[in-house]
């Protein structure tokens, strides 16, 4: 059954654009690609490329130019349509099947940490240190059966903002399986340096992974029970590869014009073009006299939560005085990137198509207790239903305007709010039912001043 839906997932995504070669520029909508993921800029800089022209010319590519070379590889090759829509299926196949596995070492080691919980309080009553009820001693309810692999697999490959972002060959999925690949390397092989270097990666080619490394290095800690001598190995790993990836962009162009077009661009926020995200409009109307100021202040908001996010979900006590079932450094990954991904300054559907596929693996201890699933499923519906709708009327039809669209953009970054904020809350029940030994009963009256 799970090689039939991987083999339904590849047929999804090789079938329609193999037989409609047209398909990815058709559907590179400003939702679904942004100046620094477009398939068609890419395809420009292949044309500089081949003829001699600086990448950068023009300001139309801001592809990475080690990612322009390697792609090129296959623009070469004939029938190279067919070979693109082949490469980006096997990358999608590759990311459902680590998160597959992620999903089983998700279930593995909470459950471990559950068992020696409820080990270390038996030998604390036996002993007579604790004088705990029988009632405290019983954890209910601190670990479910995860998801099917099938299930894991099927929210990935049919999850529809995915498909679009694989039809459209934006050159996004390239980052995810870069970020996907280090968290499993880190948690799933216990590889450090692996995940280092496959994060680094992903910074080259995207930027805003860059500060995925502290939620990481957290994960790490956790994993490697708190040897802080990897963790630095790991985090010089990290500055090392960044710092040889970025040396062999400038022996391959002689230049240092694709850091601006690439990274800078990002940062000052140069290339305002809408998209799904919450910069553009704002920026749009802003005096050029205050723009520095507020660029300052968006990349500093999009930044300044993730050490306190990954400090609060960290599951490392130093005094050995937190529960094991406590804290969740895997969920802080999940959290800090969500975060970015609703601040960030060119966003796409993709990139919180990954992430509603991540979130079942949180089944198997505190999903249960998410309050707004339905709610936000309606927003968002209503969300992906209404955005085309707007820009067309905008761009195409001119009887409407920028407000139409943009209040979709605001909509949609309800919607990331509200993941964020459910998650938050599911483990915070979680984490205050289980340590308190709270009953069913009980549990349907807990008020927010008690969590």
């Amino acid at each position: 059954m799970l090689n039939g839906i991987f083999v339904l997932g590849a047929a999804v995504r090789l079938l329609p654009p193999s037989f409609v070669p047209d398909l990815p520029s058709t559907v590179s909508s400003v939702e679904v690609a942004t100046p620094f993921t477009s398939f068609n800029s890419l395809q420009e800089a292949f044309y500089y490329l081949q003829h001699g022209i600086n990448l950068y010319d023009g300001g139309v590519n801001h592809h990475s130019p080690l990612l322009v070379v390697f792609l090129n590889f296959f623009n070469d090759l004939p029938y190279s349509y067919i070979v693109f829509n082949v490469l980006y299926t096997l990358i999608d196949l590759w990311i459902a099947y680590r998160l597959i596995q992620l999903n089983q070492w998700y279930f593995k080691t909470r459950s471990a940490k559950v068992g020696a919980e409820k080990s270390e309080k038996s030998e604390r009553s036996e002993s007579g240190e604790s004088k705990q009820s029988a009632k405290d001693l019983t954890v209910s309810n601190l670990i479910k059966s995860p998801l099917t692999d099938k299930l894991i697999a099927s929210f990935y490959l049919f999850n529809p903002l995915l498909i679009l972002t694989n039809w459209s060959h934006s050159t996004l999925l390239f980052t995810h399986i870069f970020l996907v690949e280090s968290i499993f390397q880190v948690a799933v092989e216990h590889s450090l340096s692996r995940g280092m270097l496959l994060l680094a990666v992903a910074s080259y080619l995207n930027y805003t992974p860059i500060f995925m490394v502290i939620p990481l290095v957290s994960l790490a800690l956790t994993v490697t029970k708190g040897d802080k001598v990897k963790v630095v190995e790991g985090v010089g790993i990290f500055i090392v590869s960044l710092g040889l990836l970025v040396l062999a962009s400038f022996a391959m162009t002689s230049s240092w014009q694709f850091v601006e077009s690439c990274w800078i661009t990002i940062i000052r926020f140069d290339q305002i073009s809408p998209n799904v995200g919450l910069w553009w409009y704002f920026f749009t109307e802003m005096f050029a006299f205050f723009h520095p100021f507020f660029v300052g202040v968006f990349n500093l908001y999009s930044v300044m939560f993730i050490l306190p996010i990954t400090i609060r979900f960290s599951e490392n006590d130093s005094k050995g005085t937190k529960s094991n079932y406590l804290g969740d450094s895997f969920l802080a990954c999940i959290l800090c990137y969500t975060w970015l991904i609703f601040t960030k300054a060119y966003p796409t559907l993709g990139d919180l198509g990954l992430v509603l596929s991540i979130i079942p693996i949180f089944k198997t201890s505190f999903l249960s207790y998410c309050k707004f699933g339905g709610f936000t499923a309606l927003i968002m519906s209503g969300c992906l239903l209404l955005s085309p709708i707007f820009y067309y009327c905008w761009i195409v039809l001119g009887n409407g305007n920028s407000n139409f669209f943009y209040s979709i953009n605001l909509t949609w970054g309800i919607v990331h709010g509200l993941i964020l904020m459910d998650l938050i809350w599911g483990k915070l029940t979680y984490d205050y039912i289980n340590e308190n030994g709270v009953s069913k009963e009980l549990q349907k009256k807990l008020r927010l001043t008690q969590i």
